[in-house]
């Protein structure tokens, strides 16, 4: 399961600038004028460190769809270290770039785009155009501001992850654990990407924050099944509400065994129970044959009441703070995020606190019966929060 950002991150590592790095200029805006230009991408415009990191198909992947979207650029701004605010006719987006000594992109990342002068109904009836079944709530202070079937529960994918770490931050204010716990990873928590951890050998020493850290920033399933096992499955359940809660790699295997899959989500609880022990005994499929659209029942299904309930209790830890997903951060105090996706599934959940303290949530859910236009929704959401953004009070 991935940790859905719509974001476009062309990073082979989008570092913090350096001694010797450039301070942001003129340089990097002729760049960013030079790689959103009509025409084909100049691929002599990056790196070789970055072009080995990233292919440049997954670069053409990444940019053409956005030149397309975006239309030619008007204006390229500074806001700072390596940050730019790019405007189109339509549109405005963020971006991060960092170049090497001879002037070539070495770090790149894009937020999302933008609709200039869209409304809050605009941007709410693009959130519930992306697909067929969904639901959204934002919330401030606890009251709700803008909400669409907000109590219904829909698959949500890694965003159950926030479960695990609600009690896994119990456990350590309880005093039960400690973030600098070590535990090893085993055969039976392996698990397929999104996130490497499934890469690294059998045994090695993990501590619980790099596994939560790893676990929320990145979505890494295998981190999030170590956690599952540590924990119990069955406070997960109650933090959750959901029985019975999957494992990632339980989730493969069931995509992958296609007479397994059909008993289990015909099960009653107890057959499911049953039909997840036979999932276990299984090896973890190829990751080939994992990537075809969910089926109800064979999911994380929450609503978004429950995910914002959820990230607002662990939206204080470190590790929470990581990943902003596709909200501008230079807008809030503070911003904590977790995604979720597979195919037909998508979810953004993001709990702000304003500069004036309040503490804001959106959670957005999107399900259909084919593969969802993730940087759509990606633009429709990241307006939303732009658009809340804006009714902060401004400063005396």
């Amino acid at each position: 399961m991935r940790g859905a950002c719509a974001v476009l991150a062309l990073s082979g590592a989008l570092a913090a600038l350096g001694p010797g790095q450039a301070v942001a200029g003129d340089k990097e805006i002729a760049v960013l004028e030079a790689l959103l230009a009509p025409g084909a991408l100049d691929l002599g415009l990056f790196d070789a460190a970055f072009l080995k990191a990233v292919p440049p198909d997954q670069i053409e992947h990444g940019i053409d769809p956005l030149k397309a979207k975006i239309g030619p650029v008007v204006g390229i701004e500074p806001r700072g270290g390596s940050s730019y605010a790019i405007e189109t006719a339509t549109y405005e987006i963020d971006a991060a770039i960092t170049l090497d000594a001879d002037g070539r992109i070495a770090g790149l990342n894009f937020r999302a785009p933008i609709v200039k002068a869209a409304s809050i109904d605009d941007v709410l009836k693009e959130i519930a155009a992306i697909a067929p079944q969904h639901a959204y709530l934002a919330l401030k202070d606890g009251a709700p501001l803008y909400a669409d079937h907000p109590e219904m529960a829909l698959a949500v994918g890694s965003a159950f992850k926030l479960g695990i770490l609600k009690v896994l931050s119990d456990d350590i204010d309880a005093g039960a654990r400690k973030w600098s716990d070590v535990v090893t990873l085993g055969p039976d928590t392996r698990s397929l990407p999104s996130g490497f951890l499934g890469t690294w050998p059998l045994g090695s020493p993990v501590t619980l924050h790099t596994l939560a850290a790893l676990m929320i920033s990145i979505s890494d399933n295998t981190a999030a099944d170590t956690l599952l096992k540590l924990v119990g499955r069955g406070r997960v359940e109650a933090a959750l509400r959901i029985e019975p809660v999957l494992s990632t790699r339980e989730l493969f295997v069931l995509k992958a065994n296609d007479d397994l899959r059909a008993k289990y989500v015909a099960a009653d609880l107890e057959g499911k129970r049953a039909a997840l022990a036979e999932a276990d005994a299984l090896p973890l499929p190829d990751a080939g044959k994992v990537q075809t659209v969910y089926d109800a029942g064979v999911e994380w299904e929450l609503a978004p009441r429950k995910l914002c309930a959820l990230i607002a209790a662990v939206a204080g830890l470190d590790v929470m703070q990581i990943n902003p997903g596709v909200a501008n951060s230079a807008d809030w105090q503070s911003v904590a995020y977790k995604g979720g996706s597979e195919t037909g599934v998508l979810s953004f959940t993001t709990a702000m606190t304003g500069k004036d303290g309040a503490h804001w949530c959106v959670s957005a859910v999107w399900n259909a019966p084919a593969a969802i236009d993730e940087q759509a929704a990606g633009t429709a959401y990241a307006g939303l929060l732009a658009k809340l953004a804006q009714q902060q009070p401004t400063s005396p």
